[in-house]
């Protein structure tokens, strides 16, 4: 069977230029029912000046679809075709009906007075989804921006009364005041009747969220002020009043402003302004100390901008809003957040920058310049104090004890306490001691300082690192002498292990790229533990291990860095290995001059203090324990001295160094055999 065509009937604009004139029948159709007095009624009003009314019309549809202008009326009389007799009123009100004519589709506010578009246009300006520069200005219905308005106009009509009584705008507004009193009545008088009393109701709501004012709530229990874009009602399961804000950013390369949407859920009765989720700020009890403490915070916030190493105490989120509790150092670094973590990124609508420098990256231009982030940094303008109110209370970085990018609260970052002497506290030779600070020292200077060229490779840019293998059994202060390099360089220590990096070559090549690029991105001082999977000797027949090492060896040769690698099994290494290790240190057993200062470096961090004499020290001390037992031994007989309310003493810390003592002898197997074995 064969389809026939369907024709849809479309509206035709019955204003538009390029649109075909009416045929002969539609002519006849909008001509058919029109009286003579009703032809001339027309005519007189094409020659006649602007109407001081607000006339109510519909916009109707002839059979073929195309639309025109009509007065309300219970048949179909069409005045005649291309009059704009309509806008020879003030104000127009328009019905749009469906191309059925059944329905009302749209109503609009037609403003064709030039007094009363200019004064609009002074008066309001710019308004969220309305345009009062154009030619023709139409107001869908309701049209709210009025009432906002509303003591604008007022104030106007007052100024022009005052200036020029017979003034067209005089005549006109009388006729807007009125429509808006008219249409907003309700809005009028029961919302100000309420708001006098700090009330509201949901069906007035909106009659409190002017554009363009500022808006007070809470986000993650932070209070946060944002700037009110738009608003609109929203239904299905979560019905309420949807606020479109925006507020202070930082993308990792400029300041600039974000949007975001706030809910305020629908409500019963009459409800406190000052109870809701969101409310502007003027309705704060207390707006001048919120705005104090708010500026004071987006101060603090600018200054986070960049790369910052911070310490952190308290609640980290991630991008899922899972909650992670942090105690330790984070590096504050929103850049290199969204370079690692692309997905989760975001960008702000930038603030100019300062005195005309250049942008990182010109989406308009074919040239993208590279500029570092210190520079670009620099040239960011300082924040207004406007600016630091609406600013974020999060700042994006990365936690080095869960090893995430995370967002931070901005008021839990305090400046780095460096111990600065804990070099002094390291129980090492004093040659070795000497020869890791000069070579940490001179290697800090030369990436910090362009002019120290340094020596260098054949080849530019290779082994340029600093690379140090610290060997020996555990607790004698492998990873304390990372430590103590990262507190005397003041720089942050990356620590990760094996199990961080994987043991299949797809993984490792990835995660350890993944390491070495934030550990030269932020001069980390980078600690492997546990190294000896990937320094193993090569082999014929393993080829997984072989791809591990040469990973490992490949990358390695071109990291910058300052990288220690602890392990207990050097005897393995393989050959090639050898040649890219700078400074191999030897950990032996502690003897017990090396004990007796371990427990006097712990000891003296007691609060009141230990009753303990030199004596004592070497009674300890003859304890083969190493550092971390000894610190263990320390802790645990702490606690035990808080829980009996005495001052720590060398019996409490014997009777827990005995209980440890005969713990390593059961393990050593110089003890009874344990009751599982038997």
């Amino acid at each position: 069977m064969a389809r026939t065509k369907q024709t849809a009937r479309h509206p035709i604009r019955q204003h538009d230029p390029n649109a075909e004139p009416p045929d002969e029948e539609e002519q006849m159709e909008m001509n058919a029912r029109l009286t003579e007095e009703e032809k001339l009624k027309r005519q007189e009003l094409e020659q006649a000046p602007m109407q001081v009314e607000l006339k109510n019309l519909e916009k109707r549809w002839t059979k073929k679809g195309r639309g025109y202008i009509c007065e309300p009326k219970d048949d179909e009389d069409v005045p005649e075709g291309n009059i704009n007799w309509y806008e020879k009123f003030a104000l127009c009100i328009t019905r749009q009906y469906d191309p059925q004519n059944k329905w009302v589709q749209r109503t609009t506010l037609q403003v064709n007075s030039e007094s009363l578009k200019d004064i609009i246009r002074d008066r309001i300006g710019n308004y969220p989804g309305q345009s009062f520069h154009t030619a023709q200005v139409t107001l869908d219905f309701p049209p709210r921006c009025l009432y906002h308005y509303h003591p604008e106009l007022k104030e106007e009509l007052e100024l022009a009364t005052k200036e020029d009584p017979n003034s067209e705008a005089t005549r006109h507004l009388p006729i807007l005041l009125d429509f808006i009193r008219e249409e907003f009545n309700d809005a009028i008088t029961e919302g100000d009747n309420l708001r006098e009393k700090g009330l509201v109701t949901y069906e007035h709501l909106w009659t409190i969220f002017r554009p363009g004012i500022l808006i007070y709530g809470t986000h993650l229990s932070q209070p946060r002020v944002y700037k009110l874009n738009n608003y609109c009602y929203t239904g299905g399961n979560c019905p309420g009043l949807s606020l479109t804000v925006e507020y202070v950013d930082y993308d990792g390369d400029d300041f600039g402003m974000r949007c975001t949407n706030v809910l305020i859920h629908q409500f019963d009765g009459a409800a406190p302004i000052a109870a809701l989720s969101a409310f502007p700020l003027s309705f704060h009890t207390n707006e001048a100390a919120i705005r104090e403490k708010l500026i004071a915070r987006g101060r603090k916030w600018e200054s986070h901008a960049g790369q910052q190493f911070r310490e952190y105490r308290g609640v980290a989120l991630d991008t899922l809003n899972f909650r992670y509790n942090l105690d330790g150092r984070v590096m504050v670094d929103t850049h290199t957040f969204h370079r690692i973590e692309a997905d989760d990124a975001y960008t702000v609508s930038p603030f100019p920058k300062a005195g005309g420098a250049k942008r990182k990256q010109d989406l308009d231009s074919n040239d993208m310049d590279l500029v570092p982030v210190e520079d670009a940094i620099a040239a960011l303008a300082p924040l207004t104090d406007d600016q630091c109110l609406l600013a974020s209370s999060m700042v994006r970085g990365y936690s080095f004890t869960e090893k995430k990018f995370l967002e931070f609260f901005i008021e839990k970052l305090e400046p780095v306490d460096w111990n600065t002497k804990c070099f002094e506290q390291l129980v090492l030779p004093d040659s070795q001691k000497e020869l890791v600070q000069a070579l940490v020292a001179e290697h800090t200077q030369r990436t910090t300082d362009p002019a120290k060229a340094g020596f260098d490779d054949i080849v530019k840019g290779k082994g340029r690192g600093l690379v140090l293998v610290l060997h020996g059994p555990p607790g004698v202060g492998k990873t304390l002498t990372a430590e103590c390099v990262a507190e005397f360089s003041q720089r942050p220590l990356y620590i990760v292990s094996s199990g961080d990096l994987g043991t299949s070559s797809t993984v490792l090549d990835e995660r350890l790229s993944r390491t070495l690029d934030l550990a030269s991105t932020w001069k980390a001082v980078l600690l492997i533990d546990e190294a000896d999977v990937f320094l193993e000797r090569r082999s014929l027949h393993d080829m997984e291990r072989n791809s591990l090492v040469s990973i490992f060896l490949r990358t390695l040769e071109y990291y910058s860095g300052i990288l220690f690698m602890t392990t207990n099994r050097v005897r393995t290494f393989d050959d090639a290995f050898k040649s890219r290790i700078h400074v191999p240190l030897k950990y032996g057993a502690l003897p017990v001059s090396s004990r007796v200062k371990i427990w006097k470096n712990f000891l003296s961090t007691i609060e009141g203090g230990v009753d303990i004499d030199e004596g004592g020290y070497e009674e300890l001390a003859g304890g083969n324990l190493n550092g971390r037992q000894i610190k263990n031994v320390v802790r645990t007989a702490k606690s035990l001295a808080a829980h009996k309310r005495r001052r720590l003493d060398k019996a409490q810390l014997k009777q827990v160094m005995d209980i440890q003592m005969a713990f390593e002898e059961e393990l050593t197997g110089e003890g009874d055999v344990d009751m599982v074995e038997q």
